[in-house]
């Protein structure tokens, strides 16, 4: 419910449009108090049309078109048109008036996007400002009608005038509206059995733009006076920069500048590295001068780490050391008492992000104030760096946010904006646009930690009696231990490596390795038990019973069966395979989203190599914006898990990547996509809940444990080459 409080702009005629924001509700998490004022005018605003002014969320244009400010990161996920869906809805907005907004940063607002919490942290924002705008709307046309306000109905861009033909278009109505503080709570928000839109099929906003290239992406920034930028950067994670050589690069035509970047530790677990910058006048030119740079580097102890001896150490520590709990439920102690125990680890590679657009941002330094036009998705956590280590105040700094082409978690950090800022600083407060080649994105990539888990399981008298998640995690994160099965004594620990590089989330996070680790154990566990891998899971599954994971949101165990049942029937699970091929099942929470999913993978063996050839898959997502979306996040997330099942991980050589590309980063491709099948599951929740990153947890072990029933060979090490 919107009050008074939480209510910040609403202007009745603002330059002939309607404008309304709305300030901190409480899935807003960043601040506390509302901003006093909105932004001035920036390039991704409502800006000016028409006189019209800014507000943070809705504007409704004289002309009847209905702009929505998104302040959550586009980057292909569809957030964009999720949100403005479900002000429509409330709005009873005509959907092909309707028109995404790319906001910057907004004090008070959740300018972040991550752990699939866009949506279900939005949804009660986008649905209040809709409401608001619904009911202002009724009660100006009420007024000109001379009747009361529960005598009109609003459909299709219109307020109507029950039991007549009147009706006016909302456009008409924005300078008519008279506004009464005492009157900005929301209540009357719609029963989900009104929605028209939300629950539906509709369109994505942004693909027309896309399939046009006019889809504002921040690699296509085009600004007067900019210069282009290149850095080649210390090679080795904690290298320095010891002296360079720049002759024969100043040489070349158009190359203007060569500039020393100093690197240093960001806010949290980023960092920008030692480097040297090309400016030019096109960023061809600039990389191909910074091959021509010669650069004496101190590669530092990184340089010294042996694949190969760091894993076999990270055995032996998981092994042999205590960590810290990271979950605990029940008495464990009781552990040496059982009467049959299975255990068994499981490792998961490092793994690049590989974002089709790569790292990139423009940017101005000016001594006390500042300019970034880049893809973020923590635009707050951004501002807070460039205030910290670059001494511009907040107030001060203008940052841009675009849609980005791919995240995945990596765009979460502040690095390449920074990069940029310290470019043109280096340059005298030039205007450069600083972007990463192909390689450069994946060899400076801040990686998926590679994760070991050793589970543990103890038996009496048949029954599970305690399960133990023993965890050794690389620089970044922490366990999950989302352990959701009826086990009475359950405890979690992880210990912590330090391994070559910079680390970061990347799509699904922690529960790809404990996904994979657990699903698979679960599996091993009911075939040495003897018993079906679906009944012996459901066994596990209580129904009526909820699991407290450390988490927010408690683990609701019947949602998580309905995904388990439905991927079952609709996946025939148990039906009679081929010789050569076999089906493999998984169930997995995703707890920072509250979503749930399970899945069947088919797969057939020709010569030793996996063919997958079929993946079921049934979520349980809550309340459904639009069913399309979710199954393109399903099929997507799918793909992306067996693109790191088979050709995940990652190699390097005395501290340095040695992949450079797609030629031997690979991606799943077209032929080698199976049929995938996604089943949304009905809901009696009243909210939607996280889609984006559950997935992948899932479609690691249904594939493992097909291979399994396919061969009889458990799958405990990611990537799968043969078997």
């Amino acid at each position: 419910m919107l009050t008074r409080r939480k209510f910040v702009q609403l202007t009745g005629v603002a330059g002939g449009g309607l404008v309304i924001g709305i300030g901190l509700l409480e899935s807003c998490e960043q601040q506390k108090k509302p901003p006093k004022n909105p932004l001035p005018n920036t390039q991704n605003g409502f800006g000016d049309n028409n006189g019209s002014a800014i507000g943070e969320y809705l504007q409704i244009r004289p002309d009847g078109q209905v702009f929505i400010n998104i302040v959550k990161h586009e980057m292909g996920q569809g957030i964009a048109s999720g949100l403005m869906a479900i002000v429509a809805e409330e709005l009873d907005a005509d959907w092909d008036r309707v028109h995404v907004v790319y906001s910057d940063p907004i004090p008070g607002l959740a300018n972040w996007a991550g752990g699939s919490t866009s949506t279900l942290n939005e949804w009660g924002i986008m649905r209040s400002a809709g409401a608001l705008a619904r009911k202002l709307l009724i009660q100006a046309a009420a007024k000109g009608w001379a009747v009361d306000k529960e005598d009109c109905f609003t459909d299709n861009n219109h307020v109507h005038l029950k039991d007549s033909e009147n009706k006016v278009e909302y456009g008409e109505l924005v300078d008519k509206i008279v506004f009464d503080p005492s009157e900005s709570e929301v209540t009357e928000l719609k029963d989900k059995k009104q929605f028209k839109l939300v629950g539906k099929v509709f369109s994505n906003k942004i693909i027309p733009d896309i399939v046009l290239g006019k889809h504002p992406y921040a690699l296509d920034i085009r600004l007067p006076e900019m210069k282009y930028a290149a850095i080649e950067r210390a090679p080795v994670f904690g290298g320095r920069l010891v002296d360079f050589e720049a002759t024969e690069a100043l040489q070349l035509p158009g190359v203007e500048q060569v500039v020393p970047i100093k690197g240093f530790v960001l806010d949290g677990s980023s960092h920008i590295r030692d480097g040297v910058a090309v400016i030019a006048n096109s960023t061809w030119t600039a990389f191909q001068a910074r091959k021509k740079l010669k650069i004496t580097w101190e590669a530092g102890e990184k340089s010294n780490i042996v694949h190969e001896r760091f894993l076999e150490e990270a055995h032996q520590r998981l092994r042999e050391e205590d960590g810290y709990v990271a979950y605990s439920k029940g008495d464990v102690d009781t552990y040496p008492d059982a009467e049959k125990t299975i255990s068994h680890t499981y490792e998961f590679p490092y793994q690049h992000h590989a974002c089709m657009e790569p790292l990139n941002a423009t940017a101005i330094f000016m001594e006390d104030r500042c300019e970034v036009w880049t893809g973020t998705q923590a635009a707050n956590y951004m501002l807070g760096n460039i205030e910290k280590h670059l001494g511009v105040p907040k107030e001060n700094i203008k940052l841009h946010c675009h849609p980005s082409g791919g995240g995945f978690g990596l765009r979460y950090w502040a690095s390449h904006g920074m990069e940029a800022l310290l470019v043109s600083k280096a340059a005298g407060g030039q205007l450069v646009k600083m972007v990463y080649s192909r390689e450069d994105d994946i060899q400076f990539d801040f990686l998926n930690p590679l994760e070991i888990n050793t589970h543990t399981m103890g038996f009496k008298e048949g029954d599970p009696v305690t399960w133990q998640l023993k965890g050794a995690l690389d620089n970044w994160g922490g366990l999950c231990a989302w352990m959701i099965y009826d086990v009475p004594n359950v405890h979690a620990e992880l210990i912590g490596l330090k391994g070559f590089t910079q680390m970061s989330a990347w799509r699904s996070v922690m529960a790809n390795a404990e996904g994979f680790s657990t699903e698979c154990f679960i599996d091993e566990v009911a075939v040495e038990l003897g018993e079906d891998p679906l009944e012996f899971r459901l066994g596990l599954l209580p129904e009526g019973t909820e699991v407290q994971l450390n988490h927010k949101y408690p683990c609701k165990i019947d949602r998580i069966r309905k995904a388990l049942k439905t991927v079952a029937q609709k996946g025939n699970w148990g039906r009679p395979m081929e010789e050569g091929s076999g089906q493999g099942i998984a169930v997995y929470p995703y707890m920072h989203g509250n979503g749930y999913a399970a899945a069947i993978a088919e797969v057939s063996i020709e010569s030793g190599q996996v063919k997958v050839d079929k993946i079921f898959v049934a979520i349980e997502c809550g309340l459904v914006i639009n069913p399309d979306f979710v199954k393109k996040q399903m099929e997507g997330g799918v793909i992306w898990a067996l693109s790191a099942l088979f050709y995940g991980g990652t190699e390097y050589d005395k501290g340095k990547v040695t992949r450079s590309n797609f030629h031997d980063n690979k991606v799943l491709r077209i032929h080698e996509t199976p049929e995938i099948e996604v089943y949304v599951c009905e809901s009696d929740e009243e909210q939607p809940w996280g889609v984006g990153e559950i997935a992948p947890p899932v479609t690691y072990p249904a594939v493992c444990n097909a291979i399994f029933a396919a061969t009889g060979k458990r799958i405990r090490k990611l990537p799968i080459s043969t078997v």
